[in-house]
């Protein structure tokens, strides 16, 4: 009925209200003044779908599911946000999920998403290889990795050239003076440890200086685990006059102990992190940001994932980003 009522009001076929209203104007080249008009008729008669009909209709739900491992972390909020203003503009809406890195929460969230029929799954992995359930759920739901990656997979994925990021965050710790740098890593055998260490590694070796491995740590990827890292290396009496901090949480939590102890020594200290660029104005040390491109990543994920859906072919499954260097001083 209600749909009559805006046949009524704009004097558009059922079909044009109806692919308008299920965010489909643009697949179908339903002008954006048709649209506008549509939707201010619909908003007149305070029109709402019927999403169980629509659903049975379109096969479909119209709903993606987004699973991140820390909702807290200004990096997946800001991902997040994007990826749900994207999805949104396609007619879908996003149910969030929030792992707080723990393994067993991902596969909750894996299997409530697929028991409520979403269309399609975006996922930041914590774990470092693909398990069970997920190897049977991508059978039947298109799933796309963003960010962090499986080492081996053929899933879609979208992720930052991280090698060649945390090479020249490197190579620039060393062009300021640091000879002996610190490592502060997150997890073990996950990717993004995993490749940024690959990095920070190849740089090492090819400027003749040796990693000294009471510098390094492998923790985590949260703020408290920056600090705890900190926390062991001031205490072991080792000295450093550079350090890489493998995400910006990370980097908090080590700067925020470094700035509580000030000294001659710590001032001089140059540090380099990915996506701390927007912090970078708090601290009084030399840093060096190596910036992911939220944008593209976001927008590469919703492309891939709603390719899958609506059964194209992607030009390419597999994307790499290249990363910003900034450096503040």
């Amino acid at each position: 009925m209600s749909i009559k009522e805006i046949q009524k009001i704009t004097g558009y076929s059922r079909s044009t209200i109806s692919r308008v209203l299920s965010g489909r104007a643009k697949a179908f080249r339903i002008a954006d003044r048709t649209a506008q008009t549509i939707f201010e008729a619909a908003e007149k008669i305070n029109y709402r779908p019927n999403l169980i009909a629509q659903s049975l209709r379109l096969k479909r739900t119209m709903t993606i599911g987004l699973i991140v491992p820390d909702i807290q972390n200004p990096f997946f909020g800001e991902l997040g946000s994007r990826l749900e203003k994207l999805l949104r503009q396609q007619g879908y809406s996003t149910i969030l999920c929030n792992t707080n890195e723990i393994p067993e929460s991902e596969e909750f969230y894996l299997n409530i998403l697929f028991d409520r029929r979403v269309d399609g799954i975006i996922i930041t992995p914590c774990q470092a290889e693909e398990w069970p359930s997920l190897r049977q759920i991508r059978e039947e739901i298109p799933v796309v990795l963003l960010d962090r990656i499986f080492m081996d997979t053929d899933l879609p994925w979208v992720t930052s050239d991280n090698v060649t990021a945390a090479e020249r965050l490197t190579e620039q710790l060393i062009g300021n003076g640091c000879k002996k740098i610190a490592y502060l890593g997150g997890k073990l055998r996950t990717y993004i440890n995993t490749v940024r260490f690959k990095g920070f590694k190849n740089v090492m070796e090819k400027n003749s200086l040796d990693i000294d491995y009471n510098l390094v740590h492998f923790s985590g990827y949260s703020m408290s685990a920056g600090e705890d890292m900190m926390s062991s290396m001031m205490e072991s009496g080792h000295s450093f006059d550079g350090i890489f901090c493998v995400n910006n949480l990370v980097f908090l939590g080590a700067a925020k102990l470094l700035q509580s102890n000030v000294d001659e020594k710590n001032g001089s200290l140059s540090i380099g992190a990915f996506d701390i660029g927007s912090y970078c104005g708090f601290f009084h040390f030399r840093l060096v940001s190596a910036d992911q491109d939220l944008r593209k990543l976001a927008d590469s994920a919703a492309d891939l994932l709603l390719d899958r859906i609506n059964g194209r072919d992607a030009k390419d499954n597999h994307l790499t980003l290249s990363c910003s260097l900034e450096k503040y001083y």
